[in-house]
């Protein structure tokens, strides 16, 4: 389903709203005609039926409410994750000033490099779902200066440490991102949520109401709404795809403030 996060926002909207209203008013065309032309009307009570409706539609309502309460939670955890991996890029970059000038600037432009990577070609690949290999090459290769550090002085060992550990704070960082690019609501949940809506709307096809227009525009706004939600799951879901996503902001604003000279 990556293809949809592809669309712009307005348009993956339209199409899962449509979605639901015409399958919505299909069906209601196709039970409303036969309820009342084989006298089932007659039989049925408004009350009771909207007792059970209510029941059912409480119960998907909750269902909704706690999915997109988690995928927003899951949202602002990913843009929180994004926001450290900045901040621990610029805590490494100020590390490294303490090293002699030409591995200290080596290193940095590979620091550099590796947001520059971030900005041009993780982000917009991960609006697609996908996590190009770039970034491991650059980060490799500031490891390997990292690592084969020669000739410090104490007072340079000291830094060193502390490089050291921003630097794994910066990988383990890097990971969770990687991690909530693929998270996502399990298939066993979307599987409920669509028969949740077939039920809810199903249920609204029982209710007796001889004007025919008056019943559409009651399951049309229904099954518009439940397209609403919908859509405000599938954009929450995957944090990291499509337009409304997690912005690459903080890392640009760590390039152009603090390692733009």
């Amino acid at each position: 389903m990556r293809w949809l996060y592809n669309l712009p926002t307005w348009s993956l909207a339209l199409l899962i709203v449509a979605l639901f209203l015409g399958l919505a008013l299909l069906g209601l065309s196709f039970t409303h005609r036969r309820l009342h032309r084989s006298g089932a009307a007659d039989s049925i009570d408004n009350g009771t039926v909207g007792w059970f409706f209510s029941a059912v539609s409480l119960l998907y309502g909750l269902l909704l409410g706690l999915l997109t309460v988690a995928a927003w939670g899951s949202y602002n955890q990913a843009t929180l994750i994004a926001s450290q991996e900045a901040s621990a890029t610029a805590v490494l970059y100020r590390d490294l000033a303490a090293y002699p000038d030409t591995t200290r600037d080596a290193m940095r432009k590979q620091l550099r490099d590796y947001l520059t990577v971030i900005v041009t070609q993780s982000w917009p690949a991960q609006r697609q779902g996908f996590l190009p290999d770039s970034e491991t090459v650059v980060l490799n290769q500031l490891q390997k200066r990292l690592l084969h550090q020669r000739g410090l002085t104490n007072e340079q060992l000291v830094v060193h440490s502390e490089t050291l550990r921003a630097y794994n704070s910066l990988i383990d960082l890097r990971r969770q991102r990687q991690e909530a690019l693929k998270n996502g609501v399990p298939g066993v949940l979307w599987l409920v949520v669509l028969l949740g809506a077939v039920a809810t709307i199903g249920f609204s096809y029982c209710f007796v109401v001889v004007s025919y227009r008056l019943h559409a525009l009651l399951t049309g706004v229904l099954a518009g709404m439940i397209g609403l939600l919908v859509f405000l799951l599938v954009v929450l879901d995957h944090p990291y795809w499509g337009e409304i996503s997690v912005s690459a902001e903080p890392y640009q604003l760590v390039l152009t403030t603090l390692m733009a000279h």
